[in-house]
C-alpha cells in the first residue's frame, strides 16, 4: 500500500508516497523542514482514517505544529496519532523493541524524529563509540523488520554532518548504517526564497528526482505562495 501526503510533488518524488513495508529515510539541515515533511504524512494518514505512530527523540514537541496542519486540537487526534519520547539512547531502543505493543488494526505509519539526535550526544564518550554504532544499527534493523513483518511504513528523520568537499554540502549522521537499512533515501535543504526547501531523491536514482517545495501554514506545498505584492 502507498500514504500518500497530499503533496503533489513529494508524492512524485516518492513514486506515490510512502511504500507499507519499507524503510524510508529522510535527512536535512536545521529548519530543512524534515518534521514539517513526516507532519504531512501524518496529516494524510489521519484523514483517511490511518493510525500512525510517532517516536519524538527531539527536545521540542510536534503538537503544536500537527495541530496546525490537520486544524484540530491534539485531543481530536489523539486516538489515531500516538506520540511517544525516549529520554535517551537506550530508552529510544527499548521503545522501538516494544513498538509492536502499541500497534492498532489501523496503525499504517510509524516515524523516529530523529533517530540520531540522542546517538549523538552519546558519542562524545569516545570509549563507547563501537557500542553505540553497534546500537544505532540495531534499532535501525528493528524498525526495518517492523516495516516488512506487519506491512507499515517507517519513516525515519536523521541529523546531518558536514563534509569535507565545501562548506555548503552536507551528508547524513551514520550513513553507512542508514544507507544499509533505507529503501528510500530524501535529501532535504534549505533554498534561496523565503519558505523554499530544495528536495532530492537519493536512492532509488530515476527520473523526477528532485524540485522545490514551499512552507505554508498547512504544510507543504508544490506551488510557490503569492506574495502581497503580487495579489491583485
Amino acid at each position: 500500500m502507498i500514504l500518500p501526503s497530499g503533496v503533489s510533488l513529494l508524492d512524485r518524488i516518492l513514486n506515490g508516497g510512502l511504500n507499507t513495508g519499507l524503510f524510508t529515510h529522510v535527512y536535512g539541515e536545521a529548519a530543512a523542514g524534515k518534521t514539517t515533511l513526516a507532519l504531512q504524512f501524518v496529516t494524510n494518514a489521519y484523514r483517511l482514517n490511518m493510525g500512525t505512530i510517532y517516536v519524538n527523540s527531539e527536545s521540542t514537541a510536534p503538537v503544536r505544529r500537527l495541530e496546525q496542519m490537520t486544524t484540530r486540537s491534539y485531543g481530536d487526534v489523539e486516538n489515531m496519532v500516538k506520540i511517544l519520547a525516549p529520554k535517551g539512547f537506550n530508552e529510544q531502543g527499548a521503545l522501538i523493541d516494544d513498538l509492536e505493543l502499541y500497534l492498532r488494526e489501523n496503525t499504517k505509519l510509524v516515524i523516529v524524529d530523529t533517530l540520531t539526535r540522542y546517538y549523538r550526544l552519546e558519542l562524545e564518550d569516545k570509549k563507547t563509540n563501537y557500542a553505540k554504532h553497534r546500537e544505532l544499527n540495531r534499532q535501525a534493523g528493528v524498525l526495518k523488520g517492523l516495516a516488512r513483518n506487519h506491512e507499515i511504513a517507517v519513516l525515519v528523520l536523521n541529523q546531518v554532518r558536514s563534509q569535507m568537499k565545501g562548506v555548503d554540502d552536507f551528508e547524513p549522521v551514520a550513513k553507512n548504517i542508514l544507507d544499509y537499512w533505507s529503501d528510500y533515501t530524501i535529501k532535504l535543504r534549505v533554498a534561496q526564497g523565503t519558505g523554499e526547501r530544495a528536495i532530492k531523491r537519493v536512492v532509488p536514482e530515476g527520473e523526477f528526482s528532485d524540485g522545490l517545495l514551499y512552507l505554508v501554514e498547512s504544510g507543504f506545498s508544490s506551488e510557490r505562495p503569492m506574495r502581497k505584492s503580487e495579489i491583485g
